[in-house]
């Protein structure tokens, strides 16, 4: 249930960057590839814990990057990093 959980949040996420006007495309563009690999990860279960940490680690490392002009992104790149470190996957 929280692997879904943790997907259906990546797919909202991602449908709210697709739709913000005045986002940079290449901050649109990398926070995409990033959010592509957060779920074969998390539907994966070859890889280990420690590339979810990375990942994790990866996401916290944006929230920066959005928290001035879309703190609402910032929020949920948080809450995906949280939900990724909580799994443990």
């Amino acid at each position: 249930m929280e692997k879904q959980n943790l997907l259906e949040h990546a797919k909202e996420l991602q449908a709210v960057l697709e739709r913000a006007k005045d986002l940079d495309g290449e901050k649109s563009d990398l926070m995409g590839n990033l959010l592509s690999e957060v779920v074969v990860h998390a539907t994966s279960t070859e890889e280990g814990a420690v590339a979810s940490r990375k990942y994790s680690e990866v996401l916290r490392d944006q929230v920066s990057h959005f928290e001035s002009d879309h703190p609402k992104i910032a929020g949920m790149i948080d809450s995906l990093a949280t939900m990724l470190a909580n799994l443990g996957i």
